[in-house]
Formats: structure tokens, C-alpha cells, sequence
């Protein structure tokens, strides 16, 4: 790491280590809010929501491998506010080069005094651009939209959505308020102890809330896509980071026959494992974020086969940890078993694997 990284690295270590434990965190999961606003604008001063954005948005100019080192760290903790939700998806929509969007709403994204989200998925359907049920039309003091949209992430806690839907059969992305007439918002608690929202709309807006159409918009939809993956891949690889470190602790203490668990050679084979698997997911998902700020041509393929390995070493390497510490890892007081429900929630936000394997083996086909 550079001296920048190392000082952001060290900078995310000591604020979550200090102020983000977790019987706190599990206390907020479990009542009536969705995030704290206190940790919220604690990440707007440190310049963490301004992290991947341009100077002249106000931003830092620090590329994916700053934002993964951050999302690792997340992951760790299990942080609850949705910075890769907000700062990296629609944060990647609203700067993308092109793309008709105020400057208030990028200011807002950046000090926190707003939160973005993307609402995509639709029920019963794929998360491909190109099955969108989601239908705009041209009426005569704007543009109507109808249809659904379903398991939008930090979807309780936006103030701003960015919809997709089909405009003249062509992808089109609209900036809605959530307050907008015609819009109803069903918000819940996810199992991971984040939040979600589901949207139901019959509305008119404005032309100014057509942000992109056409190619623009796909182009803007596919690279904010390959900063979520990678995004989410570096929280994934920080949950079980965090599940294999309790799990080696808890064998050292735990004693069985008159020894450690972790002195039988069995378990040992076990933990090395886990730790091989989360290297290799390491190096595979650093090598797609350099080459995603690179502009490299392989990054796509990069992305989305960090998205396959991590997803799948991910649970692999959680269900191993709880395995290792028997029943005290399926009850909430105990960590390990919340690191499994966030990889888990994670296989399928925004790209699912299997949606991943199959562009994957295109684009190798491709090449």
C-alpha cells in the first residue's frame, strides 16, 4: 500500500475498532432504526462518502483499490450504513460522465446529507437490463412510470432512487424522490440486520428526472455494476476474514480432552484451508480493482470472476466457521453467525453468480 491507503486503512481500523463494536451494532439491527446518523456523518468528515469521486465533485480521487480496502474493513465489522450502496452504485450513476444530473445531488451524496439507491431488481425476475417489466412513456407535461421494483438495498433509508425502466424499448434511468406522488415504499428489515425497500409506482415526473437513455444508460448502468461487484466482494472478503480470526481465537480457548481445539491436526487442516481460500480471493479481487482503475480491457472478466470466487469461497469459509464452533455460532449474541448472513446477502445483490459465471465464460469465449 501506498502511504494514502495506509492512512486510510489505518484511519477505518481505529474509528470502527473504537466505536463500531458489536453488541452496539447488534442493538441498532435489532430496533426500530435502520442506520446511525451519528456514524453516518462521522464517514461524511473523514471524506469517506467523497472517496471515489472526482475533485471537481468535490471528491477525493481515490479509485476501487481505496474503496475495497474500505469495504474490507466494513465487512469485518459488519457495518450497517450503506456506503456501498450510496456512495459507490449511485455514486458511480450520478458522476458518470454524460449523465443530466444536478450538482446539488452529487454535493448532497457526498456530505451525507442525502442518501441514494438503486432500484433495479423486479419480482419474479432476473436482475438483466434487458428483462425490465418497468415501463416509461412520454404524456404531455412529462414522462409516466409504471411497474415494481423489489429487494432494494438500504431501500428504507434512501432519499433519492434511481429507477430502471424501459423508455421507446431502451434502457432509461430516472432520479425519483421518495416522497414523489404515485410512489409507495414498503420498508423492512433484512435478515442480515440491514434494510430494504420494495416500490410500487404509477406516477408522472418531470423531464428533468430522465438522468440517461440508450447506450449511455447501459454503459453508466454496466460500470456502476463492476464498482458494486467489487465493492461487494471486498465486504464479503472482510466478513470472512473476520469469521476465520474469531474462529482461530475461539479454538485456542476452547479446550476439549485436556487440549486446545486447536492443537488436533484435523481443525488445523480446516482453518489452513480457509485461509488459502480468502488469499486467493485477496489477490484475485486487487487484481480487478487495479485493473478497473487502469481501464484495463480484462477488467470486466476480472470482476466478474472475483464476484464467483468470493461468493462462493465466502460461504463456504462461514459455514466452516460455524461448523468449528459448534451450536454458540447459530445464536445472535454470537458474531459468526451474522458474518454468514451478510456473505449470504451478498451473493445476490446487483449481479447474482450465476449471472456472473455465465457473462464470465462470454466474455472468455469472446477473448
Amino acid at each position: 500500500m501506498n502511504e494514502e491507503q495506509q492512512m486510510l486503512l489505518d484511519s477505518a481500523q481505529r474509528y470502527l475498532r473504537d466505536t463500531y463494536d458489536f453488541n452496539s451494532r447488534r442493538d441498532m439491527a435489532n430496533s426500530e432504526q435502520y442506520i446511525s446518523t451519528t456514524h453516518w456523518q462521522a464517514f461524511a468528515e473523514m471524506g469517506w462518502l467523497a472517496m471515489p469521486f472526482g475533485e471537481q465533485h468535490g471528491g477525493l480521487g481515490f479509485g476501487m483499490e481505496e474503496v475495497a480496502l474500505l469495504s474490507e474493513e466494513f465487512g469485518k465489522h459488519l457495518v450497517l450504513e450503506p456506503m456501498l450502496e450510496s456512495t459507490v452504485v449511485a455514486g458511480s450513476v450520478l458522476t458518470y460522465p454524460g449523465v443530466a444530473v444536478e450538482s446539488s445531488h452529487i454535493d448532497a451524496l457526498v456530505s451525507g446529507e442525502k442518501i441514494y439507491a438503486l432500484a433495479h431488481q423486479e419480482p419474479d425476475t432476473t436482475a438483466d437490463i434487458d428483462n425490465l417489466s418497468a415501463h416509461a412513456q412520454h404524456v404531455a407535461n412529462g414522462l409516466k412510470i409504471t411497474g415494481n421494483k423489489a429487494y432494494i438495498s438500504a431501500g428504507a433509508v434512501t432519499d433519492y432512487f434511481i429507477v430502471t425502466a424501459k423508455l421507446e424499448g431502451q434502457l432509461a434511468l430516472f432520479l425519483v424522490p421518495k416522497d414523489a406522488e404515485g410512489l409507495t415504499v414498503t420498508r423492512y428489515k433484512t435478515y442480515d440486520g440491514r434494510s430494504a425497500a420494495n416500490l410500487a409506482f404509477d406516477m408522472e415526473l418531470p423531464f428533468s428526472s430522465l438522468m440517461a437513455r440508450g447506450d449511455l444508460a447501459r454503459s453508466a448502468f454496466m460500470t456502476m455494476r463492476d464498482r458494486a461487484i467489487l465493492g461487494a466482494s471486498a465486504e464479503a472478503l472482510g466478513a470472512m476474514q473476520a469469521a476465520l480470526d474469531t474462529t482461530v481465537d475461539y479454538t485456542r480457548q476452547r479446550v476439549q480432552f485436556g487440549k486446545p481445539l486447536s492443537s488436533f491436526q484435523a481443525l488445523q487442516h480446516r482453518m489452513a484451508n480457509m485461509l488459502i481460500q480468502i488469499e486467493l480471493c485477496r489477490s484475485l479481487v486487487g487484481a480487478a480493482c487495479r485493473a478497473l482503475d487502469a481501464g484495463s480491457e480484462d477488467a470486466r472478466r476480472l470482476t466478474l470472476a472475483a464476484k464467483v470466487k468470493v461468493t462462493s469461497t465466502a460461504r463456504k469459509v462461514t459455514q466452516e466457521a460455524i461448523q468449528l464452533h459448534g451450536g454458540i455460532a447459530t445464536t445472535d449474541e454470537y458474531v459468526v453467525g451474522h458474518y454468514f448472513k451478510r456473505v449470504t446477502a451478498l451473493e445476490s445483490w446487483v449481479c447474482s453468480r450465476e449471472d456472473a459465471l455465465v457473462d464470465f465464460i462470454r466474455l472468455t469465449d469472446a477473448a
